[in-house]
């Protein structure tokens, strides 16, 4: 029956159907422990030895005419792992893909070193893993392409951050916002208010609200103030280790080129033009003046403290043209605000004179009114 549907195309439900409607046959109920199969030691063996040959459960359990079921369960106890029907791992590139994307490579020309498509290059990036014909995104979201079927995950909590109390209640300047702010922010973003709306409401710029709804917006719960709040509490926490501090590729990049004499603001720069899709390497000229004047002594100042042009080991303090520098350090006493005992003239120093020098230039003292 089963070679009669596939020859004609039909489906062997449907024919079977037909069978029994007909009374051509009769179903006779199975007896589904008669049915289990039993496997030899020997055969076991030979499915590791397929195995390891192949990689994948079900590849090797078509080859001996196993049931895959059966050796999923060999596998699993055995503590191996399977590569699925094509037997095929993880790319053999993905390693050295990511090597290079650390040493500042570009995405493009790291991924043609290893042979992938820039779409997947953009995928590992973004922390895509593919799987069945579904990708699987880093914040839970599932796209089955098949099905057409868009499932969402348990989001992260947020609020486990560990964050003391008088952190989030300190209030550091007043151009970051307060956790007062970020529940209107959600208020009004339920009630539908627009990105600028906010943003007006606030007295906020309608980039700092943008920012703040990107950053903390789960896909599922919506703006989290609470839980952002958190997490920039956690950011801004000290002391943090120095971009410059430790043993890094940025580092040796900003060593290099300041004993080639350039000064922090070309490195900066200079860091953009040659990795640009590498976020990791950049730094300001202000974190390089801090490494050099700031930190600790050592480290980047002691390799490198004749390599500015100026060869300076102070900070020379930068001032408008409106500003100007004063004559003395201490600041000016007025005639006015002297003691009275100066008044007196009992001790010299209190009063003027003046020394005339004669013909016979002996020395004359002159004490005069004043």
């Amino acid at each position: 029956m089963s070679a009669a549907a596939s020859e004609l195309g039909f489906k062997q439900m449907t024919c079977y159907q037909w069978v029994h409607k007909s009374r051509l046959a009769e179903r006779v109920p199975r007896d589904r422990k008669a049915d289990q199969r039993k496997y030899t030691p020997a055969q076991k063996a030979q499915f590791f030895v397929v195995f390891d040959r192949v990689k994948s459960t079900t590849q090797a359990a078509r080859e001996l005419g196993l049931h895959p079921a059966t050796c999923a369960g060999w596998v699993r106890k055995a503590g191996l792992k399977s590569y699925g029907k094509t037997g095929v791992g993880p790319h053999p590139g993905r390693d050295e893909y990511f090597r290079l994307r650390k040493t500042g490579v570009s995405r493009r020309k790291a991924a043609a070193a290893v042979g992938i498509h820039l779409r997947t290059a953009e995928e590992w990036d973004q922390g895509i893993r593919k799987s069945g014909g579904r990708r699987i995104y880093p914040d839970g979201r599932i796209v089955d392409y098949k099905r057409g079927v868009t499932t969402m995950t348990p989001p992260a909590v947020t609020a486990l951050v560990p964050v003391p109390v008088s952190a989030l209640e300190k209030s550091i300047d007043p151009r970051f916002l307060t956790v007062q702010e970020r529940e209107l922010i959600r208020d009004l973003q339920t009630a539908g208010s627009s990105v600028r709306s906010i943003a007006h409401s606030l007295g906020r710029s309608p980039s700092t609200i943008s920012r703040e709804l990107g950053r903390n917006t789960d896909p599922r719960m919506g703006y989290l103030p609470h839980g952002a709040h958190r997490n920039a509490a956690a950011r801004r926490a000290r002391p943090k280790t120095a971009k410059l501090a430790g043993e890094s590729d940025l580092r040796d990049y900003v060593k290099d080129k300041l004993l080639l004499r350039w000064s922090p603001e070309q490195i900066s720069h200079a860091l953009v033009e040659e990795f640009p899709d590498n976020p990791e390497m950049r730094v300001s000229p202000e974190t390089i003046y801090q490494a050099l004047y700031v930190q600790a002594r050592g480290g980047l100042k002691r390799e490198i403290q004749a390599a500015l042009r100026t060869g300076r080991t102070r900070r020379k303090p930068h001032r408008t043209g409106e500003q100007r520098t004063p004559r003395f350090v201490d600041p000016m006493i007025m005639i006015s605000e002297r003691p009275p005992e100066i008044e007196d003239r009992a001790v010299p120093g209190h009063w003027e004179s003046q020394c005339c020098c004669q013909a016979a230039w002996t020395p004359l003292t002159v004490a005069g009114s004043r």
